[in-house]
């Protein structure tokens, strides 16, 4: 079959690779679209923890086409959407239901091989029906999932002004989450003003940085009760943490470089009773994102600039690298 191997970082080829080996509670799927997410950017410039030699990708959803002799559940035609995480299920916070935050956390695409591929050998635990949509629609589920986990962390209270910083494929799937669960007002800020094109026709009030301190009296005099950082720009960060009102909360979504700090002053978190969450990949929100995009209360064809085959990764990371993409997908 063919594949992205990436041999180390800023070295990848498409490759013939051998087929996925099969286990018995696995599934081999046929990937129909894989999303390039950040953290594969990130992989390819060796700023994010991963298994070498890799076949990057860990969005994706396609048709079952083999299974092994202990899946009892998933049969060969099914579409199906994968979640990417493998936790060892022993460790102390697997045991608590916290798989995420796994100590020895294994994903599709980091650490074993992912859906920038024709086949993708999975556990038959991490596939999820996905009936009724597009591979375009169902590529979509684990970021998606993402964000819900997040969400979920934060919560929004109906009628509630909140910020968004940053309006790239999660800011804007963020954008259309937060306003379903009550938000009475998202402004969506970005330097891009195609970005901002993009959250305006979701229903935001999309501004500059720059428009944003100039409106601030307007929109938010008092600060806003919830922040979410969706950049992982750190100029951005200390934005939000300055526009936070007392009792607000903030989310840390975006992907800030490991080595880098911010600066905010501790007496603020004390005194202002800031609530900072972070958050990381997903739990099991997966079939919760799927029922949304099911439902059409989730858009994401508008968020979906450039579909490519496996030849177009490197294109694809420049067009990311560059902003000129939203989301781009590869359909191997």
């Amino acid at each position: 079959m063919r594949a992205i191997v990436v041999e180390q970082p800023h070295r990848w080829r498409v490759a013939e690779v051998p087929d996925p080996v099969l286990r018995e509670d696995e599934v081999v799927v046929a990937v129909k679209a894989c999303g390039v997410c950040g953290t594969d950017r990130h992989i390819f410039e060796g700023e994010f923890p991963a298994s070498f030699p890799l076949i990057p990708g860990h969005e994706f959803a396609g048709e079952v086409v083999a299974v092994g002799k202990a899946v009892k559940n998933i049969r060969v035609g099914d579409f199906v959407a994968v979640h990417p995480n493998l936790p060892c299920r022993l460790c102390d916070f697997c045991r608590a239901g916290e798989e995420h935050l796994c100590e020895n956390l294994q994903a599709y695409g980091v650490h074993l091989p992912g859906g920038f591929a024709q086949f993708v050998a999975v556990k038959e635990t991490n596939v999820h029906r996905a009936e009724g949509l597009t591979p375009l629609q169902a590529a979509w589920a684990e970021p998606l999932a993402c964000c819900l986990h997040g969400l979920q962390k934060v919560g929004v209270r109906s009628g509630e002004r909140v910020l968004l910083l940053g309006c790239g494929p999660i800011g804007l799937l963020f954008v259309q989450l937060l306003l379903t669960h009550g938000a009475k007002e998202v402004i969506a800020v970005d330097p891009s003003e195609r970005r901002r094109e993009a959250a305006h026709q979701l229903g935001a009030i999309a501004v500059s940085p720059d428009e944003l301190l100039a409106r601030q009296s307007d929109l938010a005099p008092r600060g806003f009760p919830l922040v979410v950082e969706a950049s992982g720009n750190l100029k951005a960060v200390e934005l939000g943490l300055s526009l936070i009102q007392a009792g607000g909360r903030f989310l840390q979504f975006g992907v800030c470089p490991p080595e880098a700090t911010v600066s905010f002053p501790p007496f603020a978190l004390y005194r202002r009773e800031i609530t900072f969450v972070g958050s990381f990949s997903l739990r099991q929100e997966l079939p919760q994102a799927l029922a949304l995009l099911q439902s059409g209360r989730i858009r994401v064809e508008p968020l979906t600039s450039h579909q490519l085959g496996l030849d177009g990764f490197e294109r694809a990371l420049t067009l990311m690298r560059e902003g000129e993409a939203l989301k781009v997908q590869l359909l191997p």
